[in-house]
């Protein structure tokens, strides 16, 4: 019965199915605000001629608050449902800081209020720890997140028919949001964007597109292009004219599917500079970086406390150097990372300050070869900072370790949550974690969580 219900919610091309235009208008209560910034609630939907109870996502709506909605598809765990109208506001509900807002892709929650914005951010993490059994690990209040701040941007050019489109996707959707505003962004980033519009509309043809990420480095942008294909002499000079013009850093491009590593810089005006604890790193083209600033420096200031006076630190999933190069107590640190541009990057920041043998580095793949064992035990301190789908076989190995300090640095509370419940397991003491917002009016969050060895 349960693969039979399965296949009647998708249709032969195996997407989510979805409901008629004219499907039977719902009116109900918003309960409560999930991980995606949705409202939840409990509706009878009709499929066919049965009728069953089921969770209902409801965009841009607040707890509290009566909406009348409309049921769009299917989400799998519920149905994803269309706004129709708001009968009854919650208290809870401002003014949104841009005109784009619900259109765009971008954000999710500028509908609430600062307070309750906040206190849903930190309940995101509360909630997954719970669901391990680790409610009793301390939470701390969320730190927040400014306005005008977050240095890196994915914008997206299309044209479409004789129109040239730039801005973000919408919400759920290819389509693309022409950008006017946007309050989330430095200022310089998104000043950007006009500049890119008039540099492309005399080339890109109908269908063509580019995606430009733009990072905001210590001494300036810092552009990495992705064009349709490699670009002619012509247009690589109109490119340099561009960077100049502008004031780049550096200008960089990817042709077809190429991936990061076969970034291709066209002009190096100065050397891309980022510092991290007063080390100057020169990140490859498109590198992540923490998206703010204040951000990145709660990340180390909470990762130097984690540690505490140790000497000997092993930084796993290191990216450029962004927390082992700003530890200050440490005397000898190993940076592991899977990606060779960035490993350089560190590899030269920290032969430039002078730190030599004080800090090695180590390319490795740390899913498929995860540091165990003997590798562990000289180590004072541990950092991880993996990608979302976190550190499951790291934490494993960790966990039979006598390392006496972790700090779990992550961009994924859910994941998070399972890592920590095998430390715990393991035999550490999770004593405490930090949310950090760095992605202002979205559901993503940050966090860093200290570990300590329990006496054995």
């Amino acid at each position: 019965m349960g693969r039979g219900r399965q296949r009647s919610k998708r249709g032969r091309d195996g997407q989510r199915r979805r409901f008629a235009a004219n499907s039977t208008i719902l009116e109900l209560e918003v309960e409560r605000l999930g991980g995606r910034g949705d409202g939840l609630a409990q509706a009878e939907i009709k499929v066919g001629y049965a009728a069953e109870t089921r969770p209902v996502f409801v965009p841009f709506s607040l707890p509290g608050e009566r909406v009348r909605v409309r049921p769009v598809s299917d989400r799998g765990e519920g149905v994803a449902c269309e706004l129709i109208e708001l009968v009854q506001p919650s208290p809870e509900r401002i003014e949104p800081a841009c005109a784009h807002f619900m259109a765009c892709g971008g954000c999710a929650v500028q509908h609430l209020s600062a307070e309750a914005y906040r206190g849903w951010k930190r309940d995101q993490v509360v909630q997954h720890l719970r669901r391990v059994g680790l409610d009793r690990v301390p939470v701390a209040d969320l730190h927040p997140a400014a306005p005008g701040t977050r240095r890196r941007a994915d914008f997206v050019l299309r044209r479409i028919g004789a129109k040239l489109i730039a801005g973000f996707h919408e919400r759920a959707s290819n389509r693309i949001v022409e950008l006017a505003e946007c309050p989330v962004l430095l200022p310089e980033v998104f000043a950007l964007l006009e500049p890119l519009r008039a540099l492309f509309e005399p080339v890109l043809k109908p269908g063509e597109g580019v995606d430009c990420i733009v990072n905001a480095l210590d001494n300036g942008l810092d552009v990495l292009l992705r064009l349709p294909a490699h670009p002619g002499l012509g247009f690589r000079e109109r490119l340099a004219v561009f960077a100049d013009t502008h004031d780049l850093a550096r200008l960089s491009y990817l042709a077809g599917d190429e991936t990061l590593t076969d970034a291709v810089p066209l002009t190096e005006r100065r050397r891309p500079e980022i510092r991290f604890g007063g080390v100057p790193v020169s990140p490859p083209p498109g590198a992540f970086l923490q998206a703010t600033r204040d951000g990145e420096a709660a990340i180390q200031r909470c990762v130097r406390e984690g540690i505490g006076a140790a000497r000997t630190v092993l930084d796993l999933y290191a990216g450029c150097g962004t927390l082992c190069l700003a530890l200050e107590t440490a005397t000898d640190r190993v940076a592991v990372e899977g990606d060779g541009g960035l490993l350089a990057a560190i590899r030269a920041g920290a032969d430039a300050a002078g730190l030599g043998a004080r800090l090695r580095t180590e390319r490795r793949d740390l899913t498929q070869r995860p540091f165990a064992g003997k590798e562990l035990a000289r180590f004072e301190a541990v950092i991880l900072d993996p990608p979302r789908a976190g550190a499951r076989e790291q934490c494993i190995a960790l966990a039979d370790s006598s390392v006496p300090r972790l700090v779990y640095v992550s961009c994924n509370p859910a994941t998070f949550a399972r890592d920590a419940r095998a430390l715990v397991d393991g035999g550490y003491i999770c004593t405490g974690v930090t949310p950090i917002d760095q992605f202002l009016w979205t559901p993503h969050i940050e966090l860093v969580a200290t570990f300590e060895r329990a006496a054995r």
